[in-house]
């Protein structure tokens, strides 16, 4: 058992890490006490990176429900937000016996439940284009502009991140760590300038929300307000998810090798069931895995024809490599992904706390939002598994294993010295869109309003830009 003492000095040993890593911004994420325990948790980073991902997809839901989703005071999705105690005790029942939980023993944050309950949240019909205008019509253009600065502050810290990698690269001449430096400062303070320009976007956005609030007609206030309360929480169960990502984050490094291996049968489950419609059982597949940096190389053993449909192995086997890849890229790069997922979370607080302070002013009374048991309740024991289908990658297409690559995005801008850098040379495995396991993650939406809002390409935290170089991984 470990002594209170012993949790102490782990604890100090992984805030010098984080810090070492990443600096202040994995540490915000660590703040939150409701997160201790993860130190003590025996989550490898397989599970590790859904903790980050399920933090990432709630909050990517959330924006969708707050400004795509069609709705009216009747709409029936409002009332459908936070899931039913039998949905959420399914859903946790299910996740509990997945392969990476049940073999690890890993407590399974609510937040995965969350991201599965709003995934089944949709609409397409409402007299109002999204929830936020049913409170005011400017609403939804305002989040939009402020998401796109996000994005811009996303992406440079995703930069700065990859040059400082290249930077400390055990080999880098004097020459090449100085004009990384430079580059870095420039980024810095590109990124401090729009940092400088989205604070003030804001902070008036929250006081114009709250504003908006206290004035809206009661029977738009009382058909938002319940849903608003479920997503308040399912906020704050994400932003324990992204904190206990980053607390297990260093501690799980040293599991990077066998979670590889664990995620393979996940990755090639997920091909079959995108082509084929069904999900093979994963029993008989024995597959061989190495690691040269982030090139993986594998081999398929095990499968039977009924199991690949029309998929031929060697297609399955090329496939199976480019994810392996995609998960492995973005898992090294996981925490300037936790940071400016715990950024935009933070956002989202403040912004359904001030919209419900509005309600309540107005002389609505609030209502308990749902809560999702843990794994380890009698209530999740006694639940039936809900099922939820594995969904194909956004930029997959729907024929052809070998065409269900993900797409190819065009690299950030950056300032950069006149001579080529190595991180320059790492584009490739930088701005490839990861289809990683058990979900790739989706852009966030852009807000539905009668005005044009700016397109939403990509979430804070998505994983389309990966600071770290393959040949400086060694696991």
């Amino acid at each position: 058992m470990t002594t209170f003492r012993g949790r102490a000095a782990m604890l100090c040993a992984t805030v010098g890490l984080l810090f070492l890593m990443t600096g202040c911004g994995a540490l915000s994420a660590m703040a939150n006490p409701k997160v201790a325990w993860a130190i003590g948790d025996p989550a490898p980073m397989s599970v590790v990176v859904r903790r980050a991902d399920a933090a990432e997809g709630t909050a990517r839901e959330v924006d969708r429900l707050l400004t795509a989703t069609p709705a009216n005071p009747d709409s029936d999705w409002l009332k459908s937000v936070g899931p039913k105690p039998e949905e959420a005790a399914g859903h946790m029942k299910a996740l509990s016996q997945h392969p990476f939980y049940a073999q690890s023993h890993a407590r399974v944050v609510a937040a995965e439940a969350w991201l599965r309950a709003l995934e089944d949240v949709q609409s397409t019909d409402g007299s109002s284009p999204n929830l936020l205008s049913m409170v005011s019509s400017d609403l939804g253009d305002q989040y939009a502009a402020i998401i796109a600065k996000e994005q811009e502050i996303a992406r440079l810290d995703a930069q700065i991140a990859l040059e400082k990698q290249a930077r400390d690269k055990k080999d880098a001449s004097d020459a090449d760590k100085k004009a990384h430096d430079q580059t870095i400062d420039d980024l810095e303070a590109q990124k401090s300038k729009k940092e400088d320009e989205v604070d003030p976007l804001k902070a008036k956005f929250v006081a114009a929300a709250k504003d908006a609030a206290g004035k809206t007609p009661a029977d738009a206030r009382d058909a938002v307000g319940p849903a608003l309360v479920n997503l308040r929480q399912a906020v704050e169960d994400a932003s324990i998810a992204d904190g206990a990502a980053a607390v297990r984050y260093p501690l799980a490094l040293q599991s990077m090798v066998d979670s590889v291996k664990a995620v393979v049968p996940e990755i090639v489950a997920d091909l079959v069931e995108e082509q084929t419609g069904t999900r093979p059982s994963m029993q008989r597949l024995h597959p061989d895995v190495t690691l040269d940096g982030l090139e993986p190389k594998i081999t398929l053993d095990g499968l039977s024809a009924s199991d690949l449909g029309k998929i031929g192995v060697g297609e399955l086997t090329t496939q199976t490599v480019v994810r392996t890849k995609d998960w492995l890229v973005h898992t090294v790069a996981l925490l300037a992904a936790i940071s400016a997922t715990k950024d935009h979370l933070s956002f989202e607080e403040d912004t359904l706390d001030a919209m419900l302070d509005g309600f309540a002013k107005n002389g609505w009374t609030r209502v308990a939002a749902a809560t999702i048991p843990e794994a380890t309740d009698p209530k999740v024991a006694s639940a039936a598994p809900k099922a939820h289908p594995h969904k194909r990658p956004a930029s997959s297409p729907a024929v052809g294993v070998a065409e269900a690559q993900a797409s190819k995005v065009a690299p950030p801008a950056a300032a950069s010295p006149a001579k080529r850098t190595s991180a320059d040379r790492s584009s490739a495995a930088a701005t490839r869109a990861p289809a990683h396991a058990p979900r790739a993650p989706r852009a966030r939406p852009a807000p539905r309003a009668a005005a044009a809002a700016p397109a939403a390409s990509a979430p804070p935290g998505g994983h389309s830009t990966a600071p770290m170089r393959p040949d400086d991984f060694n696991p």
